[in-house]
């Protein structure tokens, strides 16, 4: 597969004539892919045109009450991202803000409608923000294809999960250290395995995962001088709250993430 195999432009062109071929140019699962892969493969303009076109869409679906709003939430804060890596702090500063305004309704009224499980929005996110911090695909090296639930073959996902061992070997050496920003980031990776493993499985949801991203902030609190690694970790926690619907403490958390970053 090309994109576990780092071949991310090849994969991308591929999304590109699908998306030409009739296939729902706007659906959220094609359309991250393919922004995910242009990203991957150094287009960043590009994949934030793909995903442009994703978040307009889906705004006018959740103006009409025909997706969630915590999905828009979701994407809001995923572009925000994307913008932040390469330094277009307008745009992401920008995006958070509706984001937080976005939260701000579900946290006073909640979702407008009842929705079946959307886990698997939050997971693919979720996991996609992760791709920086992991090894880089190569045919002798494949990765997960980061951006899609869909087409993970059993032994990449399987190696993926895999470096559990190792990196809870190395958290654990990093806190016996003292390292902490080292251990925020490995604590990380250790989170997104563990919503590649389960994170579209609502039983007991919350309770699951609660530890992960609670221990993600206290971690990242006792680092006075890292906000970004602390605004990071809350807004890891907020996302993963309006996927509990938790709403009122996600927006709590966001809110903070958003004053640590000095958005205006």
């Amino acid at each position: 597969m090309p994109t576990e195999e780092g071949r991310f432009k090849e994969a991308a062109e591929l999304d590109e004539e699908a998306a030409r071929n009739g296939i729902p140019e706007h659906s959220f699962w094609n359309m991250v892919r393919w922004a995910a892969n242009l990203e991957g493969a150094g287009l960043h303009d590009a994949a934030s045109t793909v995903f442009r076109e994703l978040l307009e869409e889906t705004r006018r679906e959740a103006a009409e009450q025909r997706t969630a709003l915590a999905i828009l939430t979701w994407e809001l804060v995923h572009f925000s991202r994307m913008r932040e890596t390469v330094g277009d702090g307008a745009s992401a500063a920008a995006a958070r803000r509706e984001a937080l305004r976005v939260l701000e309704e579900l946290a006073t009224t909640g979702e407008p409608k009842n929705w079946s499980c959307i886990l698997g929005w939050w997971k693919t996110l979720f996991v996609l923000s992760g791709r920086a911090a992991e090894p880089a695909a190569s045919p002798e090296s494949p990765m997960p294809p980061f951006g899609t639930e869909l087409g993970w073959s059993r032994d990449v996902r399987d190696g993926f999960l895999g470096m559990l061992p190792g990196l809870e070997a190395e958290a654990a050496g990093l806190r016996e250290a003292g390292r902490l920003p080292e251990l925020v980031d490995v604590q990380r990776r250790i989170s997104i395995r563990a919503a590649v493993r389960e994170g579209d499985r609502p039983y007991l949801f919350e309770e699951r995962f609660t530890p992960y991203f609670n221990e993600g902030v206290t971690l990242a609190r006792r680092l006075p001088d890292n906000p970004a690694r602390l605004a990071r970790a809350l807004t890891d926690r907020s996302m993963f709250l309006v996927a509990a619907r938790s709403f009122e403490l996600a927006h709590a958390d966001f809110a903070e993430a958003v004053a640590l970053l000095h958005d205006r």
